[in-house]
Formats: structure tokens, sequence, C-alpha cells
């Protein structure tokens, strides 16, 4: 590892809905999806709160040095435009220097892991002593109402994180990829498969996302640890991609982690995708449940399919 987390913070829309009241005006059962969901409350961005919006919030509550950025890497799968790259607008909007690296992952669920490892190798550079990482999604824009496997769970947000060098840091990532389940968490009518005729909409088959979630995520964790030779009892956390109550509780019985180990937010926040991993670490850190050293291990895992883990020193 070349480089530590530095600080995090993040920025939610300013309208809060309860999933009780969606329940309620689509006739839905609200007592068996909380059940499942474990969502209560989540965050909808209006029309004119896109998905940059929201990040460039994040990034200011930040209070960096503008000068002293050297790199601006944004995840997010709610880009402003088709094209140019969202990071390119970004980096004018927080007047960054002109002569720095800034592009965008398309990644979603595992996308923060991904943003950490390619920050990681950046600092690896002599040139580069701070990286801006950036995460932020709107899903609820691609969500048409009454799609209740959706409308119940996601949740809008972005989470903005300054990373800088520190050679004596360890780390460890571990990736894994089966895009022949891509169809099954998918916006629609979108991109290059546009239709005119069609609003692009997001459709999610709950069921085959859990399966393969519970088929595939309790041996990543074992491989990653196994990689370490590290037992569970060597971790502080286990920071698991907010999906929801079901998905974490299954991850918990199937790898048999002690409850008190995995950090758990969905509730009040719901699935913000991207940032769902960093947003736990600033709560955490404001809640004082972890101090520097600690070593942590944060898994995303979800659409594509797509999944990204890793253990590092806080």
């Amino acid at each position: 590892m070349s480089g530590e987390i530095s600080r995090v913070n993040y920025t939610l829309p300013k309208k809060k809905i309860s999933i009780k009241k969606i329940c309620k005006e689509n006739n839905w059962p609200y007592e068996r999806i909380i059940l499942s969901t474990g969502i209560k409350y989540k965050y909808v961005s209006n029309k004119n709160e896109t998905a940059l919006k929201l990040a460039f919030s994040a990034c200011k509550k930040l209070k960096f040095k503008r000068t002293d950025i050297d790199a601006l890497i944004y995840v997010t799968q709610s880009p402003e435009y088709l094209l140019p790259t969202t990071a390119c607008i970004l980096q004018n909007m927080l007047n960054l220097r002109k002569n720095i690296l800034a592009y965008d992952i398309n990644q979603g669920c595992s996308g923060f892991v991904y943003g950490l490892f390619t920050s990681f190798s950046f600092l690896k550079q002599q040139q580069i002593k701070n990286v801006l990482l950036v995460c932020s999604d709107t899903y609820t824009k691609y969500i048409k109402k009454g799609n209740k496997s959706c409308e119940t769970i996601f949740s809008d947000g972005a989470s903005a994180m300054i990373l800088k060098k520190n050679s004596s840091k360890k780390s460890s990532f571990l990736f894994g990829t089966d895009g022949s389940g891509f169809n099954d968490l998918i916006v629609k009518n979108s991109a290059s498969n546009y239709n005119k005729n069609l609003m692009p909409e997001i459709f999610m088959d709950g069921k085959k996302v859990l399966m393969f979630t519970m088929s595939n995520i309790p041996k990543f964790i074992f491989e990653l640890l196994n990689k370490n030779r590290l037992k569970i009892n060597q971790i502080k956390y286990f920071i698991f991609h907010q999906a929801s109550k079901v998905v974490i509780d299954n991850l918990i019985r199937k790898i048999n982690l002690p409850a008190n180990k995995v950090f758990c937010n969905y509730e009040k926040i719901g699935n913000t995708v991207s940032s769902t991993i960093p947003i736990a670490l600033h709560d955490l850190n404001i809640r004082k449940k972890i101090k520097r050293g600690d070593r942590l291990l944060l898994c995303g895992f979800g659409v594509g399919y797509s999944m990204a883990a890793s253990i590092i020193e806080y």
C-alpha cells in the first residue's frame, strides 16, 4: 500500500422519504418488506440534484487545499452526460489545477473498492501525493414508480475522500467478475441501447442478485483472508456494501461473523450504491469506533456482476 485515508465525508439529497409511505402509496406489505430490506428511509434527488451536484457538495465538505490534489477519480453510474467525462467537469467546478489526471470509473456497488485500488496505485508514483476519490450515484432517477424491488432499496448520495501517501500502511485487494449476470441489474433503454420511445428504467431481479451474492461473497472473503494469513478475529470491522438486511444477515451467517464486527447503517440511509462503504467509514470514524492502525475488510458486490474486496490499515 502506498497510501492511507486522510479524510472522508458525504452528502445526501434534501428529500428524505420513509419506506412506510412508499408501501402505503403502492399497497405493498410494509412489515414483510422491512423484514427483508431493513431499510426504513431513503434519500431521493430532485430534478435539479444530479449526481455531479451531490459530488460537488461532498467534496466541499472536505475543505481541502485545491492545489494539493494531484488526481481526481470519479466513480459513478449516473454520469452528467454520455460525454464528456464527468470528472473533467468536476475538476473545473472545484477549480483544481489543470495539470492533474481526472477520469470516471463506471462501476456500481463494487466501485469504491475499485477507486481505492486505483488511488493507491497512483500514490506509488512520485508525482502523485494526494488523490481525491469521489463516488456518486442517483439510481432513483431511473426507478419507475411501482418498481417494488428497486423503489424500496435504492437511495441517492455522494461521498468524497482524500487519500495521501503512506508507504508504511499495508493493504491487499481481490477482484472478481461474472458478466453473465449483467442483465439481472440493468438500466434498460440507455446509452447505445437507447430507444427514443422509451424512458431509461432500472430493472433488478432481486432473487438472482441475492443468489449471486450468497454463492460468491463468503468464499471470496475467505480467499482474501487466507491470502493474507488472517483470521476473522484479526479484523476490527467488516464493512460490506449496504445492499439490504437480508444480504448482510446472510453474509454474517454464512461467514460465521460476530455481529458486532459488521457495521450496518442501511436502515436510515438505504442503498447508496458506490457510496455505501465510504459513508460507513465516515460514520464509524465520527462515532469513534475505529482508530488509526485498525485493520478493516471492505467488500463491494453487485451490478455487473462485479466483486471487489480489500483489507486495509485505517
